[in-house]
C-alpha cells in the first residue's frame, strides 16, 4: 500500500513481504502509480502549493507477515489504523496466523451481513441450508 502523507511530504508504502528489490523492482510501478494520484489530486483537491518535488519516499520495515498470502489483510489493516506513524494497533499479535483467520473471518462476515450487500438473503438462506445438511450428517454419523 503507497499512502501520500501531504503534512510529512512523503510518499509511504507499507510492505508486508519486505521486498528487497523495491528500489530495482517495484519503485518504479509505485511512482507511476503516485503520480497518477498527484495528477488527481491537483486537478480536484489539493491546494496549488503543495510542493510533490520535495516529498521523499519512506518504507516501513517494522512490519513483516508470517506467511504468503495475508497481505491483503495487512493493506485492510492498515487503512484501518494507518496515520503516517508506527502504532502498535499495526502489529499487535499479528505474527499469529490464527488471529489473522481470525480477522478474516469478520471481515468475511461484514460483507455477507451487510444490508447493502444484494445477495445477503440467498447467501444466509445456502448457510443455513449447508448447517442443517452438516447437523443431520453427525446425528447419522452419531446413531451408527
Amino acid at each position: 500500500m503507497i499512502c501520500v502523507n501531504i503534512k510529512a511530504e512523503r510518499f509511504e508504502v507499507l510492505d508486508s513481504l519486505r521486498h528487497k528489490d523495491f528500489e530495482k523492482t517495484y519503485k518504479s510501478m509505485a511512482e507511476r502509480v503516485v503520480q497518477y494520484a498527484i495528477n488527481y489530486m491537483k486537478t480536484q483537491f489539493a491546494d496549488k502549493t503543495v510542493r510533490w518535488e520535495r516529498f521523499s519516499w519512506f518504507k516501513l520495515e517494522k512490519v513483516t507477515q508470517p506467511d504468503q498470502i495475508s497481505c491483503g489483510m495487512y493493506v485492510i489493516r492498515w487503512m484501518r489504523h494507518w496515520e503516517g506513524k508506527y502504532n502498535s494497533a499495526l502489529t499487535k499479535d499479528w505474527k499469529r496466523i490464527d488471529l489473522i483467520n481470525e480477522e478474516r473471518e469478520c471481515l468475511m462476515l461484514d460483507i455477507i451481513l451487510d444490508e447493502e450487500n444484494l445477495e445477503r438473503e440467498r447467501i444466509m438462506k445456502e448457510a443455513t441450508k449447508y448447517c442443517n445438511m452438516k447437523n443431520k450428517k453427525k446425528e447419522l454419523k452419531g446413531r451408527k
